[in-house]
């Protein structure tokens, strides 16, 4: 009897190998293809973590200047990289890192509460237009406190130079005079920041106030001045009536002396006699009936001049 030959039927592209050893090939390109997706995650994994351990991509806006500098991962002090103006970024880099400083001019105010000249109090805001130098970031960053260069070198400085200027004024002159006022602090403030990045472009004053109790004392102030001038005012009337007294009583002390000087003793006996004679006069009353009068005539003056008191009787 004749044997049956078996015939074995491969998968197409097998190459004549056993399921199994199809098998394990299979595996083992499973296995490669996996290896490969771990190391891709590792890398992936360790690139995120050198990133966020130290990749960064410094970036400055427009109107802004960048102060780049390179801080170690562990160990050592940070250093000065370099200064880029926006809007730019440096690229990725290990570890540096940006302080952006604003340029551009700005305007800062200050409330302000002073007394001024004439003691009086008064209120108001100072407006003041800065603006940092160009190509002045690395020192405002390293000398001027970076960002809060405003509030740690200038704000004090510039609220004494208002306070010193307005001090010199009194309360209501401020506002007829806040332009003459803001041109000597714009001077003051010029001088002092010269050689400094701070550059003060206008300065100016406004909202001026003052409080009810200054109304109120001004119009104490107005009620004494006026109380005062109505003295002063009384003061001279009575000066130049004291005067017009001296005058009068100079003129007629004059008045007399001269009348004492004229009066000679012959031409007061001449009077006399005259008078004698009139007095002496004998009239007819209603009567018809003449009466004799008697004069009785007593000297003033030793030398008998001047005029004698006369007394008379019937």
């Amino acid at each position: 009897m004749a044997q049956r030959k078996i015939r074995r039927v491969y998968p197409e592209g097998s190459n004549g190998s056993s399921p199994a050893d199809i098998a394990a090939g299979g595996c083992r390109r499973v296995i490669q293809g996996a290896g490969a997706f771990v190391v891709a995650a590792v890398v992936l994994v360790v690139l995120v973590m050198v990133n966020a351990l130290g990749g960064t991509n410094p970036h400055t806006p427009p109107g802004h200047e960048g102060y780049v500098a390179h801080q170690p991962l562990a160990f050592g002090q940070r250093e000065f990289v370099g200064i880029q103006a926006g809007p730019t970024s440096t690229g990725w880099a290990w570890r540096q890192y940006v302080t952006n400083i604003d340029m551009r001019p700005a305007t800062w105010s200050e409330q302000m509460h002073i007394f001024a000249a004439d003691n009086l109090e008064v209120s108001f805001e100072a407006h003041a237009r800065i603006r940092l130098r160009g190509g002045s970031t690395k020192e405002v960053v390293e000398r001027f406190s970076g960002n809060d260069w405003y509030a740690q070198n200038v704000a004090r400085p510039y609220k004494t130079a208002v306070r010193e200027v307005v001090r010199g004024y009194d309360a209501f002159q401020i506002k007829d005079e806040s332009e003459e006022i803001a041109v000597a602090i714009m001077a003051r403030l010029t001088s002092e920041y010269e050689e400094t990045p701070f550059e003060f472009l206008s300065v100016s004053i406004g909202n001026i106030d003052y409080p009810d109790s200054v109304e109120e004392r001004v119009v104490a102030n107005l009620a004494a001045e006026q109380r005062r001038q109505r003295m002063v005012v009384q003061q001279q009337i009575a000066e130049q009536q004291a005067i017009i007294l001296q005058v009068r009583a100079r003129g007629a002390s004059e008045s007399q002396e001269i009348e004492q000087e004229t009066l000679t003793p012959l031409y007061v006996q001449h009077e006399a006699a005259e008078l004698y004679r009139t007095l002496a006069d004998e009239t007819d009353d209603e009567d018809g009936v003449a009466h004799a009068k008697v004069i009785l005539v007593i000297p003033t003056r030793a030398d008998r001049a001047g005029v004698p008191r006369i007394y008379q009787g019937n």
